[in-house]
C-alpha cells in the first residue's frame, strides 16, 4: 500500500533511549521511558497489521496537526474511497475494569478514559476538514492491539476495537477498494503540509556532555556494544548485532538528538563512540549520510535525514 507518511520512533522516546544508554535515569524518567516504549511497540504492531491492506489504500502514520492553537496527535490514518479512518492505538496489557465511565487499571487505580482523547479530537478534526474544504466524513477508532488486554464491564461501542475483533475488522478493510480522485490527493497534501515535524520535549532531564558515558550503544536495549568483526558490532547485553556503518550512524544520531546545538565533527564523533572505529570510517559514514559544511578544521556535517 502507499505509505504516504511512514512511522518513525517518537522524538521523545529516541531522546530518552539515547540518554538512558549513557546515564542512569531517575525512576520517574525511567517509568516514562518504559511507558513510551510500550506505546511505540503497539504502534509498530498496528503498522504490521495494516500492511495486509490493499496496495491502493493511502496510509499516514504519526501526524501532528495544529488546529485553533491546539495540537492533536493521530497515530494512524487510512483514506478510503468515501471516508477517512483514524486510529488511536493502545498497547495496554492486563485486566482492566470499566465501572460506568470510570476505567480501573489492573491495580484497581482510577485512570483517565482513553476515549477522552478521541472525544476531544473529533470536533477539532471536523474544524480542520471544514477549514481546508475537504468534504469527507471520518471514523475514529480506539484500537487495543495487545492480545493480553481485557476490559471487564465493557458495553458494545463502535469506537472501540478489542484484540479479538481486530481480524474481523481488518477483513472488512481488506475488501475496500479506492479509485484515486482529486479530493484524495488534496487530503493527502493538506495533511502532509500541516504536519508539525517536531513537538517540544515533554520530559528533558538535566545532563552534560562530560558526564555521559562514551562508547557504542545498542538501540534495542541501551547496552554496550563491542566490535564483533571488521564489519559488525554486537551488543553485550541482548546480543543484537548490526553492520558497523549502521551502528555508528545510529550513535551519531544519538549525539545529534542529545546535543542539537553542537556541530557534528569527525574528531568529536571519534571521542563520542569511545574510539571504537577509526576516524577514516567515521569520515566515510558522514560523507555518505550527511551534508558537509565549512572547510579545513572548521568542517562539520548536518545529517541528511532529520528523522531519527
Amino acid at each position: 500500500m502507499p505509505i504516504m507518511k511512514p512511522l518513525y520512533p517518537p522524538q521523545q522516546l529516541r531522546f530518552l533511549l539515547a540518554l538512558h544508554a549513557r546515564k542512569e535515569l531517575s525512576s520517574d524518567h525511567l517509568h516514562h521511558l518504559q511507558a513510551m516504549k510500550k506505546g511505540a511497540d503497539g504502534e509498530i504492531r498496528w503498522t504490521t497489521l495494516l500492511s495486509e491492506l490493499p496496495d491502493d489504500i493511502p496510509i499516514l502514520y504519526d501526524l501532528n496537526l495544529e488546529i485553533n492553537q491546539s495540537i492533536i496527535q493521530l497515530d494512524a490514518l487510512c483514506i478510503l474511497q468515501n471516508k477517512i479512518v483514524i486510529f488511536e492505538i493502545k498497547n495496554f496489557s492486563g485486566n482492566y475494569t470499566l465501572v460506568g465511565d470510570q476505567w480501573l487499571s489492573p491495580s484497581k487505580k482510577e485512570m483517565k478514559s482513553p476515549l477522552i482523547q478521541i472525544k476531544r479530537n473529533e470536533p477539532l478534526i471536523h474544524q480542520f476538514l471544514k477549514r481546508y474544504q475537504l468534504p469527507i466524513p471520518f471514523e475514529y477508532h480506539l484500537i487495543f492491539v495487545n492480545p493480553k488486554f481485557i476490559l471487564y464491564g465493557a458495553k458494545p461501542n463502535e469506537s472501540i476495537i478489542f484484540p479479538g475483533q481486530i481480524p474481523q475488522y481488518l477483513d472488512s478493510l481488506k475488501k475496500q477498494t479506492i479509485s484515486p480522485t482529486l479530493l484524495h490527493t488534496k487530503i493527502i497534501e493538506t495533511l502532509l503540509n500541516n504536519h508539525k515535524n517536531k513537538l517540544n520535549m515533554l520530559v528533558k532531564p538535566e545532563y552534560h556532555y562530560e558526564e555521559l558515558a562514551k562508547g557504542v550503544f545498542c538501540s534495542k536495549c541501551c547496552g554496550r556494544m563491542e566490535r564483533l568483526s571488521k564489519k559488525r558490532f554486537k551488543c553485550k547485553k541482548c546480543s543484537h548485532s548490526g553492520f558497523v556503518n549502521d551502528i555508528i550512524l545510529n550513535n551519531i544520531k544519538d549525539y545529534s538528538i542529545l546535543f542539537p546545538e553542537r556541530k557534528i565533527k569527525t574528531l568529536d564523533m571519534y571521542e563520542w563512540i569511545g574510539k571504537q572505529v577509526s576516524t577514516a570510517i567515521i569520515h566515510r559514514i558522514l560523507q555518505k549520510n550527511a551534508k558537509r559544511l565549512g572547510n579545513g578544521r572548521a568542517t562539520y556535517y548536518e545529517l541528511i535525514n532529520s528523522y531519527f
